[in-house]
C-alpha cells in the first residue's frame, strides 16, 4: 500500500494545473514531468519521501520529474495517489502518458503490414513537404507494383498480406500528383542497381522513376557512384514537414517526434541532398541504368 499526502491547499493546486495547449511530443513530455514535479512540491514532500511512499527509488522519481524517463500509467496512478491529486489532474496526466508513450512505440513491420502502410498514409496526407532518403532500396513513393511486391515477399508475409500491403503502399503514391505538396526523394545509385526480382522489373522501375522527375512538386535526387561521401547513413528514413521522422530497420519501424531526433535527421538529410544530382543529370543516369538492365 502506498502512502498518501494530506489534501493539498487549493492555492497550491493552482500552481500545478496542467496546461492544455501543448501539441508536440516534446511539450507533452515536458508538461508531464513538470506536473509530477510540482505535485510533489505542493505536498511538501522531498524526493526521498515521495520515493518511499510510492515504493520507487529516489533516482526514478528524479528521472520522471526531469523528463528523462516516461512513466507508465501505473507509475502515474501510484504517484497521483501519493500526492492526493485532484481528479482533473489525474486524468490529464494519464492522457499525457498515453500520448507520449504512443509516440515512442515501435511498430513491427512483419505483423499487420497493410495496417502500418495505412497509418503512414495518414501521416503523409497531413504533410506538406515529405523528404525521403533510402540507401539500399527505391523510395516507397517511387516504387512500381512489381518492385514493391518483391520487397514485401522478401519478408515472412503470407501471400494475401503481401497483396494487401502492396495495394496500401501504391495507394499512397496518389499524393505525388496532388497540388500544394512537395516531395524531395533522395536515393543512391547502389539502391537502383540492387536488382529486385529481375532485370526487366528493374528497367521498368527506372523508367517509372524517370517519369516522376517531371511531376510538379517532386524532386528526385540520386547520389551516383564515385561521389565523395561526407556522411555515412546507416538506414533509410522519411521526414514529414518538421514534426515526424519514420525510421525503418530490418525488424521494425520507429515513429519519432522528439525535436532532437528530428533535428538530427534533418541535418543528415541536408548533407545527403547536396550530394545528389537532379533533373536532366538524374534522368541521364536513370536511362543508363535502365539500358544496363536491358542489356543484362
Amino acid at each position: 500500500m502506498v502512502g498518501r499526502a494530506s489534501a493539498v491547499p487549493a492555492q497550491q493546486l493552482d500552481t500545478v494545473t496542467p496546461r492544455m495547449s501543448h501539441s508536440t511530443e516534446t511539450d507533452r513530455r515536458k508538461e508531464l514531468a513538470r506536473t509530477l514535479r510540482e505535485l510533489r512540491a505542493a505536498t511538501g514532500m522531498s524526493g526521498m519521501q515521495a520515493a518511499k511512499a510510492a515504493r520507487f527509488s529516489q533516482a526514478k522519481i528524479s528521472r520522471l520529474e526531469r523528463g528523462v524517463n516516461v512513466p507508465t500509467l501505473e507509475d502515474v496512478r501510484t504517484l497521483t495517489d501519493v500526492y492526493n491529486a485532484p481528479r482533473h489532474i489525474r486524468r490529464r496526466l494519464e492522457e499525457l502518458t498515453d500520448d507520449v508513450r504512443e509516440e515512442f512505440r515501435r511498430v513491427v513491420l512483419h505483423r499487420g503490414a497493410a495496417d502500418f502502410q495505412r497509418r503512414v498514409g495518414q501521416i503523409e496526407e497531413s504533410s506538406q513537404h515529405i523528404r525521403t532518403f533510402t540507401a539500399t532500396i527505391v523510395p516507397g513513393l517511387l516504387q512500381t507494383a512489381d518492385y514493391a511486391r518483391a520487397v514485401f515477399r522478401s519478408g515472412d508475409l503470407a501471400a494475401a498480406d503481401v497483396d494487401a500491403a502492396v495495394a496500401a503502399w501504391l495507394s499512397r503514391q496518389e499524393l505525388l500528383r496532388e497540388s500544394g505538396r512537395r516531395f524531395t526523394l533522395v536515393t543512391t545509385e547502389g539502391a537502383l542497381r540492387w536488382c529486385a526480382e529481375s532485370p526487366t522489373v528493374m528497367a521498368a522501375q527506372m523508367d517509372h522513376i524517370a517519369a516522376a522527375t517531371s511531376v510538379t512538386g517532386v524532386r528526385v535526387g540520386i547520389i551516383s557512384w564515385g561521389t565523395v561521401a561526407r556522411v555515412f547513413p546507416l538506414h533509410s528514413w522519411d521526414i514529414y514537414d518538421h514534426r515526424t521522422v519514420i525510421v525503418g530497420t530490418t525488424t521494425a519501424t520507429a515513429i519519432l517526434t522528439n525535436r532532437q531526433d528530428i533535428d538530427a535527421y534533418d541535418a543528415l538529410f541536408t548533407e545527403l541532398e547536396e550530394m545528389a544530382v537532379y533533373g536532366d543529370d538524374a534522368r541521364r543516369l536513370l536511362a543508363q541504368i535502365a539500358h544496363d538492365y536491358r542489356e543484362a
